[in-house]
């Protein structure tokens, strides 16, 4: 596994942790929670993909729940981008939103990123 691989998995590990020992921290602080979550559906195509976007409510962390048509969930922190909000895993999947639209790449059985969905709309 390269130095990359073995980094973005060890960061994926530790934001899962965080998510997971969060709720079972008791009282996280004062005035800590987690925000958000409301389902926001997105016409891809023919298909439709559902995001619920969170952040901690100090704004420290972001994250994205993407549900896909055949039940398919992922969870990804927010990454670094210049413009939109770009969400991943860095290992299997990307999800990027600027506005009311956004996009989704999948790495391959070769490990290069595809274009799965793009041009998704929001649906009012």
């Amino acid at each position: 596994m390269s130095a990359r691989k073995k980094s973005a998995a060890l960061l994926s590990g530790v934001f899962l942790l965080a998510l997971l020992l969060l709720p079972a921290c008791g009282d996280p602080g004062p005035g800590l929670s987690v925000v958000g979550g409301e389902p926001v559906l997105y016409g891809c195509g023919e298909d439709r993909v559902t995001a619920r976007y969170y952040s901690l409510s100090d704004e420290s962390l972001r994250f994205v729940k993407i549900l896909f048509p055949d039940g398919r969930e992922y969870t990804l922190p927010q990454a670094v981008s210049a413009s939109g909000a770009r969400y991943t895993d860095d290992m299997e999947l990307l999800w990027w939103v600027k506005g009311d639209s956004a996009y989704v790449e999948m790495r391959d059985a070769q490990g290069e990123w595809k274009v799965l969905y793009q041009e998704c709309r929001v649906i009012p």
